[in-house]
């Protein structure tokens, strides 16, 4: 079972619908030639990798979106994660690594309507992820609403998940099976998770290079919210770990984004919120400076800061005892802090015009690279992703 479950992730990417200027831009619409009855699309092509002590992910990801002459749009999008781990967390038993795969797919649809003086966009999307001991779903709902000649964005999501939560021991004889000829190193359905998310937010570009934006994100879950491989030693006994039977998450976040036009160069200041009621409280400012070089290049380097507190029920292993309802072993309950430094590199692909590559002269290549420094057991990480994107 991975670290993040994938649910949890969908459930962030419903409350992320509406984008915002920069490179993480999710909110320009594709455009058909409505005159010819032509179809347009952009194709994507991205590599992600993760690295941190104990677990490494590899992750390919295509994504398709097409645009109708009469407004619909339609994107499906497909992950592998290739995770190798030897963490006890991930099911491990013995010293070993062991590589899990997971697939993903994605699909979205929407339309605007054009309102006269506004525009309202409303979309759906589902989502299936599997895994050998994790299968999660999800679906969602959103709307754009923009006025004053798209200047003033809202948007708002509703989004639901359902995950079917299993175990499977590494380590063992996969050829071990009981009377029944079932394997023992899959101990099948443990647990089931579900989940609502809803998330408002607002756009206002202020002056032609002044932009801000505000967002509220609300999660609650409940089911099987603890780490089925995770044992705590209490007194002398391990223990599986326990986590309370639900969470209800609050976040609130804000950006503003400034461009100076004779430099070229754009500032972006950033800050995030949460807390929830497991006492679990989180500061997350951030700062990105975007920069275009000549008519093809746009660079940009980030730092941002993350402080959280500790959950309620969190406490060294030690110090559990048997009267303690719940207990855990999971460093993300505890109090830390980290620090996340990078860079990423657009280019775009004009030059290849008159060349044999020219088809690919519309898109864009991109480039990032991020250092992390986590104040928990996890330790130092590194995030690599690079892409192509294709119009067409």
């Amino acid at each position: 079972m991975r670290t993040l479950r994938p649910s949890l992730v969908f459930l962030a990417c419903v409350a992320l619908g509406v984008g915002v200027f920069g490179d993480d831009w999710l909110g320009a619409p594709l455009e058909a030639d409505e005159s010819s009855g032509t179809w347009t699309g952009q194709l994507a092509i991205e590599g992600n990798y993760y690295w941190e002590t104990s677990t490494r992910v590899v992750a390919p990801e295509v994504n398709l979106q097409l645009a109708s002459p009469d407004g619909v749009q339609i994107s499906a999008d497909y992950l592998v994660d290739a995770i190798t781990s030897a963490s006890i967390a991930a099911g491990v038993i013995e010293d070993i690594r062991f590589t899990e795969v997971r697939n993903q797919g994605t699909i979205t649809i929407g339309r605007e309507f054009d309102l006269g003086d506004a525009q309202l966009r409303v979309g759906a999307m589902g989502r299936v992820s599997h895994e050998p001991d994790y299968l999660a779903t999800g679906i969602g709902v959103n709307a754009t609403l923009s006025l004053n000649q798209r200047s003033t964005v809202i948007y708002g999501s509703l989004g639901y998940i359902h995950d079917d939560v299993g175990a499977i021991l590494r380590g063992m004889n996969q050829m071990d099976v009981d009377p029944m000829g079932r394997m023992l190193s899959n101990r099948g359905r443990v647990g089931e998770l579900e989940g609502v998310n809803t998330s408002l937010s607002v756009q206002q570009l202020i002056l032609p290079n002044l932009w801000v934006s505000a967002s509220y994100d609300l999660i609650y879950t409940q089911g099987y919210l603890a780490n089925v491989y995770r044992s705590v030693m209490v007194q002398g006994v391990l223990t599986p770990e326990t986590h309370p039977g639900s969470r209800t998450r609050h976040a609130l976040s804000g950006r503003i984004a400034y461009f100076f036009e004779p430099t070229r160069t754009a500032v972006h200041l950033m800050y995030r919120s949460y807390f929830d009621d497991w006492e679990l409280g989180a500061v997350n400012p951030e700062v990105r400076l975007y920069q275009e070089i000549g008519d093809s290049v746009t660079l940009r380097a980030r730092y941002r800061f993350y402080d959280q507190t500790r959950s309620f029920f969190w406490r060294p292993v030690e110090m559990f005892t048997a009267d303690d309802p719940f207990v855990t072993a999971d460093p993300k309950m505890g109090a830390f802090a980290s620090h996340l430094v990078g860079f990423r590199l657009l280019v775009q692909l004009g030059f290849l015009d008159a060349t044999p590559l020219s088809f690919l002269s519309r898109g864009y290549f991109d480039l990032s690279f991020d250092y992390l420094w986590q104040g928990s057991r996890y330790g130092e990480a590194v995030l690599a992703q690079s892409g192509l994107h294709v119009p067409f």
